[in-house]
């Protein structure tokens, strides 16, 4: 065996990045992707590689511009890289090419790709060495919204691992997308987003489920109650608590047989409460309410349509909420550790200037149901939107393919 096959058959328990080798009881890492002769690897003008979240399978905005690319039938190689393309391989259409995240293969996918959708950073592969190339697109579509959480360079607990990996993606992006005059304005701030490039205020793909056709929405909510078990008389309460970055979850006490109540005695019918975790929070978490009669959502691998189909939304601090309020549908904050959250992480603006009611206990959350008002709710979720310039129209998908469209075109013909 070659010294170059060598080092790519040796494999590493997490990763598949490192292999720790001792000699004379001296510690040796070697990095695989060190071998790599990347300007060898030539690049193919016809493929996109997607990811989400590191590989947290089909979902957020790439999974949206990867439809519409399927939708519009474009003669493209689609690569989305996932954690086990083995499990995901049923989560995907049959036309999509998966390779693992964690992989040499992975690597080569994107050293070979001519554009690359992304929703998160990238720091595993700039750590492990990846140079983009002259003639390579990355269109960053970021996982925000009009969120009220602070990120990235304001975020100042972040580490300096981070802030050095963040910085470098962000200095090889090419165009990100925004759904608003406000994430706008955060992107091209200094030293907020460390990015000074192409900002194109289009909207976010994955909101466009919220305005398709209601024989379309219809066939997608049937889908989520089939997929949790739910009958279809039943409402869906999407309980959605962000991450802590110190992993607190004493925070977590909602009273789910409390809230059920007041919906119910609020605006009728039977409801079924899903919980949908952050995807840096640990699944095991849910042990928490193992004894709680409640719907484990965290398998179902798009959380739009988890939001689609729910008739209420509860969160602490989560931005999926204000993609949610593009239905008018109710939201409801119940936040019991805003103080210490406020100081660890930090809001862009008051959690009361939302539209959303605020409650740091069981009891307010009851009382909040009981006094909310649709009218109310409904004009000052237009009065919010208008403030942060929001542009969501449903169009967005269109107008980020055309952007890859755009650059694929480009010195092909």
């Amino acid at each position: 065996m070659s010294f170059f096959k060598y080092i790519f058959s040796i494999e590493d328990n997490e990763t598949n990045t490192l292999k720790i080798i001792r000699i004379f009881g001296l510690k040796l890492k070697i990095n695989r992707y060190k071998f790599f002769n990347q300007d060898k690897i030539k690049i193919n003008d016809n493929k996109i590689v997607f990811s989400n979240y590191f590989g947290k399978s089909y979902g957020c905005n790439p999974k949206y511009i990867t439809e519409e690319i399927l939708k519009q039938n474009l003669p493209y190689e689609i690569v989305w890289l996932v954690k086990d393309k083995d499990k995901e391989r049923e989560n995907f259409p049959q036309q999509i090419r998966l390779e693992n995240y964690f992989s040499p293969e992975g690597f080569k996918e994107l050293l070979s790709a001519k554009v690359w959708v992304d929703n998160m950073r990238k720091p595993y592969f700039w750590s492990c060495g990846l140079k983009k190339k002259e003639g390579q697109f990355y269109l960053q579509t970021w996982h925000a919204a009009i969120g009220i959480k602070k990120m990235e360079g304001d975020v100042e607990k972040y580490s300096k691992w981070w802030r050095k990996w963040a910085k470098v993606d962000s200095q090889n992006i090419d165009c990100i997308i925004s759904d608003s005059k406000f994430l706008t304005d955060l992107y091209t701030r200094e030293n907020c987003f460390w990015y000074c490039g192409r900002v194109e205020q289009i909207g976010h793909p994955r909101n466009d489920i919220f305005f398709k056709s209601d024989s379309e929405k219809q066939k997608i909510i049937d889908k989520v109650y089939s997929k949790l078990g739910l009958n279809k008389n039943v409402k869906i309460v999407l309980y959605v608590p962000t991450y802590r970055d110190d992993k607190d979850i004493s925070c977590l006490n909602l009273d789910f047989n409390k809230l059920k109540k007041s919906l119910e005695g609020k605006f009728g019918g039977e409801y079924a409460v899903a919980v949908r975790l952050h995807p840096n929070v640990p699944i095991s978490v849910m042990q928490k309410f193992s004894d709680i009669n409640i719907v484990n959502a965290n398998n179902y691998s798009d959380i739009q349509e988890l939001l689609l189909a729910s008739d209420v939304a509860i969160t602490d601090y989560s931005s999926c909420v204000f993609d949610f309020m593009l239905t008018k549908r109710p939201v409801f904050i119940y936040a019991s550790d805003i103080e210490k959250y406020n100081t660890a992480r930090g809001f862009y603006y008051p959690l009361d200037s939302t539209p959303f009611l605020i409650a740091t206990n069981n009891e307010q959350i009851v009382e909040n149901i009981s006094n909310f008002d649709y009218d109310e709710y409904r004009n000052n979720v237009e009065l919010f939107l208008k403030e942060k310039g929001c542009t969501e129209d449903g169009n967005a998908s269109e107008r980020a393919v055309a952007i890859v469209k755009e650059y694929m075109e480009r010195n092909n013909k």
